[in-house]
């Protein structure tokens, strides 16, 4: 069995293209291109293909590298599915979306080429959310060293704060989105991204505020447990789309809103612009496949972040190194096991939405 998954965004775009061009429904496809070169000196886009009839009113899309070093997982479901025989149900149509942040997908970063979160970038900018808490511990949790007695005593800051507020205050804190620390993590930016203002052209043009329902399956990694793909669900508790997602995922749907999920409430997600384009007509999930604890997410994430702030001539070559390969095998494990269970959910997700949309 094939596994789909491609060492590097170059590769995992060919595989894309070639698996799109022999689509026998491919009625539409795209490529906004970015304006900048990836890791390989090769082009970045975010590659669109729209399968089905163009006027569908049931539409399913599904988004890969919104967190560009996760894009391996999510763009190798998207080459399975497209490696089957795909089979759409009347009066449905099916949009992938390859690579939300390509340049992230290319540097094998989780943010862009801004240093900006896609995930936190979906914001009213003139009223930019608070995040006191990530003010309080951002020395901490980016050290001007990363050495063992360095990270000892920010470790021993981050502990302090989590003891005295409780692990959802802290999480909230770290992980929430802030918007005063470019280079720090989950930075929301001060603008709209690249990628935000792609996708706002891509529903326009698309006319995507016309479907009349639309399943949106955003493929995350990184957290949760390990191998299973977590159905997170951030629409209001009890609105149409929780009601939506529960009558398609079953019991696999978590709400961070009511603290069942492994994951904290966030500001400004990528399901907040479906949410206000699609309301009461869209069922916006979040697939995340567990990799390993929240502390080591965090962990690596750190180390990326004070990194990209090394001059290079400071930083050992080897620590550089351990430091980008503990952020790849975090995001994109390399045991088979892990990447044939993404695969199988990833589809077996897709499959349940096909067949809810079709109710």
């Amino acid at each position: 069995m094939p596994t789909f998954f491609q060492p590097t965004y170059r590769q995992a775009r060919q595989q894309f293209l070639r698996a799109a061009a022999e689509q026998p429904l491919n009625t539409w496809q795209t490529a906004r291109i970015h304006p900048l070169k990836g890791r390989e000196d090769e082009e970045l886009a975010l590659d669109a293909l729209w399968l089905g009839p163009r006027d569908a009113e049931h539409l399913l899309v599904v988004q890969s590298a919104t967190h560009g070093v996760e894009g391996f997982a999510g763009s190798a479901v998207q080459a399975a599915l497209l490696n089957q025989k795909v089979s759409l149900p009347n009066d449905t149509a099916l949009l992938l979306l390859h690579a939300m942040n390509p340049w992230g997908f290319s540097f094998q970063r989780r943010v862009d080429e801004q240093g900006i979160d896609l995930n936190r970038n979906f914001v009213d900018f003139a009223h930019l959310p608070e995040n006191p808490g990530y003010v309080e511990l951002a020395s901490a949790l980016i050290p001007a060293s990363w050495n063992p007695q360095a990270l000892e005593v920010a470790d021993q800051q981050l502990e302090a704060y989590r003891q005295q507020y409780g692990e959802t205050a802290y999480e909230v804190a770290v992980s929430g989105g802030q918007y005063t620390h470019p280079e720090g993590l989950f930075y929301g930016g001060q603008a709209p991204s690249w990628s935000r203002l792609q996708l706002q052209a891509l529903a326009e043009e698309l006319e995507l505020e016309q479907r009349k329902a639309v399943a949106i399956l955003d493929v995350h990694t990184g957290l949760g447990d390990y191998a299973v793909g977590e159905v997170i669900c951030d629409h209001p508790p009890g609105s149409q789309g929780v009601r939506w997602a529960r009558r398609w995922y079953g019991e696999a749907v978590t709400e961070p809103l009511l603290g069942t999920s492994s994951s904290v409430p966030k500001q400004g997600l990528i399901d907040f612009f479906w949410h206000q384009l699609l309301p009461e007509r869209c069922s916006f999930v979040t697939l995340e496949f567990g990799t390993g604890p929240t502390s080591q997410l965090f962990h690596v994430l750190r180390g990326d972040h004070w990194l990209a702030q090394q001059p290079l001539s400071r930083v050992d070559s080897a620590q550089s190194l351990a430091i980008q390969q503990a952020l790849l095998e975090h995001f994109s494990p390399s045991a088979s096991d892990w990447r044939e269970a993404v695969i199988a959910q990833g589809l077996q997700r897709i499959d349940q939405a096909l067949k809810g949309l079709a109710e």
